[in-house]
């Protein structure tokens, strides 16, 4: 695209998410606050898949979602004939532009882009600026690099997330149900294997723990909490729930004292909610300075669960006077 429009000018933008990726999806959520804070009329809809479409249709910056063909994600030579199919449907829709921050260069991509919006086109390979941002930037650097351009000087790239009135009332049922006052929200991880807790490491992280003088959640997936129920049996302290959605995790992160956790979507979410956490990184991540109040233990590369407790300890000790 050779000619850049202003934001002002835009009446209908439309925003690709190739990736069904909740912790990317956080990241992005400054992108649709700052586009309506500078130009209330434009209308967004976002284009996406996987826990990225629950998010986005319960934005309030966001006028449509529109759900994506995919799985959790795009791949090359996936899916061809039904992305062609969806980018039909929102050709129809006449989009001033479309912006795509993604990086992704895969033909069939490229193809649903040009059928979506012909020319209109923002991204990686059409944009003036090569790249948005450093290669190596959190997804919001770009996402504020792309503002820029559309006219915005000065994007907040703060993360937005919606909170929900029934998932508040699900929490608090809860919490009333189980007598949980304060608690450290405690995840174990999902995906992969070296990126998880293992349950010996995380009762061994509960007992390092417990000088804080509160109880833990854990919010798993049912297919994780059969697990956990068992391994924390004897724990009385221990409470293992089931968030319905990811509505129902935010709530449990804002109403946490502290969060315990690995790279995963509920850092970022804590980073939302500016809530006192400690992360576990195997290797640093460019958005790891998105929460001041996060405390970061690095990790062996190859296995989230060999780190220093001489350095755990330290950093427990440190949250005792803020939690």
């Amino acid at each position: 695209m050779k000619n850049i429009p202003d934001i002002h000018d835009l009446r209908h933008i439309l925003i690709c998410r190739p990736y069904g990726c909740l912790s990317r999806e956080i990241e992005s959520s400054c992108c649709y606050r700052e586009i309506k804070k500078a130009s209330p009329r434009t209308k967004i809809t976002v284009a996406c898949c996987g826990a990225a479409y629950d998010f986005c249709q319960h934005n309030p910056y966001v006028d449509e979602a529109f759900r994506l063909p995919l799985g959790t994600g795009l791949r090359p030579n996936c899916r061809w004939g039904a992305l062609l199919w969806a980018a039909l449907k929102l050709r129809r829709k006449k989009f001033d532009l479309l912006l795509d921050t993604s990086g992704n260069d895969f033909l069939n991509w490229r193809l649903f882009k040009r059928v979506a919006a012909g020319e209109r086109v923002l991204d990686g390979r059409s944009s003036p600026v090569q790249p948005f941002g450093a290669p190596q930037a959190a997804v919001s650097e770009h996402e504020a690099a792309v503002l820029r351009l559309l006219g915005v000087a000065e994007p907040d790239k703060s993360y937005d997330l919606p909170v929900l009135s029934t998932a508040r009332a699900a929490v608090a049922q809860t919490l009333e149900q189980e007598q949980i006052q304060k608690y450290i929200l405690l995840y174990p991880g999902s995906f992969p294997p070296k990126d998880t807790f293992r349950p010996d490491v995380l009762k061994e992280l509960c007992a390092a723990l417990r000088s804080l003088n509160m109880s833990f959640v854990l919010p798993l997936a049912p297919a994780s909490a059969k697990e956990y129920h068992e391994v924390f049996k004897d724990s009385k302290d221990v409470f293992v729930v089931r968030p319905a959605d990811i509505f129902e995790l935010f709530e449990w992160v804002r109403r946490a004292a502290l969060v315990v956790a690995p790279d995963t979507a509920v850092v970022r979410v804590a980073a939302g909610f500016e809530k006192p956490s400690l992360v576990f990184y195997t290797v640093l991540p460019a958005h790891v300075a998105d929460n001041p109040k996060a405390q970061v233990l690095k990790t062996d590369q190859a296995d989230i669960n060999v780190f220093d407790w001489w350095k755990l300890e330290s950093l427990v000790a440190g949250f005792k006077k803020i939690v």
